[in-house]
């Protein structure tokens, strides 16, 4: 199921016989039932801001936005996390792995989720696959970690009973901090704790001294608690609707681009008889695009796909469209920016004779 993914990043990131490792510890990693599954992986994004783009990547497609190393580091950095375990068990370098989770999460997760929605259940090829995968992750997926997870969403939810309650009582408002202090206190409590059991006690005893104490609270802090999530909820629609109709903008695929910088192709990539794989030396190709981008601010890659002058024409420009998505992934790859990348419709399908010529993606640079 998952062979083609492999075979793509152990060739774009020089993985060798280490990708197929790579893709199992992941989607075990992201299935495990333990933390919530697929649901439980995206509210990994969610928490730290990142949520619109792991939904981006929900039944794969063109929409899918690229995640940077830093936003990586924040969700699975440090030590003991997933890119430790993943750089630790793979042999492979820290910003080996990092540059293939950029690719593959996405890629997984859209082949997870052809529906474009977490799934009720997994087929048992892909729980097959992810079983594969659970013994080199090891403690990465233990009990420990879970009943941790699950005592610490046990004090979430007291916390949110404490605002609950401070919607119906009254009082002052100095009555209402020791009461707040009771839930960094029980989350304090759990990280100390080392054994599951000890975990498991505080995750039932915790919320109901939380809950309890949190009775004579006042109204001016129910009132702002709930400003505030208005004020967050409001803000995040507003988030969310401007940067779906920017990726709408960036990914239309245009019928004419901008005047090129230097009036003609910056590269160009060919490509084999109804294949859209990129050629071994697609990379060196692409070398002064990334190059002249990077060294000036503001500039552009526009891409266009040509085929072959003969044959099915729909079938063509398909095949021609498809092969400038590739290239658009490598630029991804290689840090380019959604609002740098514009997807362009040639006015002809090709202006030479040459079959080879004919099968080509061109990347132009614009202001």
């Amino acid at each position: 199921m998952f062979d083609l993914i492999i075979k793509e990043a152990a060739s774009r990131f020089g993985l060798g016989d280490k990708g197929g490792m790579l893709v199992q510890m992941l989607v075990s990693y992201m299935t495990n039932k333990d933390t919530g599954g697929l649901g439980g992986f995206m509210n990994l994004f969610k928490s730290k801001g990142l949520g619109d783009i792991a939904s981006s990547w929900l039944g794969g497609g063109d929409g899918a936005k690229a995640i940077n190393a830093d936003q990586l580091g924040s969700v699975f950095g440090g030590k003991g996390g997933l890119m430790d375990a993943l750089t630790t068990k793979s042999g492979l370098g820290g910003s080996v792995v990092t540059s293939a989770l950029g690719y593959l999460l996405p890629s997984i997760l859209g082949k997870l989720t052809p529906g474009g929605s977490i799934p009720t259940t997994l087929g048992a090829d892909v729980l097959g696959f992810a079983d594969q995968g659970k013994n080199l992750l090891g403690g990465l997926l233990g009990t420990g970690a879970a009943a941790a997870a699950g005592a610490t969403r046990a004090v979430g939810n007291a916390a949110h009973a404490t605002t609950e309650a401070a919607a119906k009582t009254g009082g002052g408002l100095m009555k209402w901090l020791p009461y707040l202090i009771a839930i960094p206190v029980a989350l304090f409590l759990l990280k100390s704790c080392t054994g599951t059991e000890e975990v498991k006690k505080v995750a039932v005893e915790a919320p109901k001294v939380v809950v309890e104490a949190a009775k004579p609270v006042v109204d001016a802090a129910a009132e702002a608690a709930k400003a505030a999530a208005a004020a967050t909820a409001t803000a995040a629609a507003t988030a969310t609707t401007a940067a779906a109709s920017g990726a709408a903008a960036v990914l239309s695929y245009l019928d004419k681009a901008p005047d090129a910088i230097a009036g003609a192709p910056f590269a160009k990539l060919y490509f084999e008889v109804g294949k859209t794989d990129l050629a071994a030396d697609a990379a060196d190709t692409l070398k002064p695009v990334i190059a002249y981008t990077k060294a000036n601010a503001g500039t552009k890659a526009a891409i266009s796909g040509y085929h072959d002058p003969s044959g099915d024409k729909a079938a063509n420009e398909e095949l021609a469209k498809n092969r400038a998505k590739m290239v658009r992934e490598r630029l991804r790859t290689a840090g380019f920016a959604e609002d740098q990348i514009m997807m362009v419709k040639p006015s002809q399908t090709t202006g030479t004779g040459d079959a080879k010529e004919a099968r080509r993606v061109e990347v132009t640079l614009v202001k």
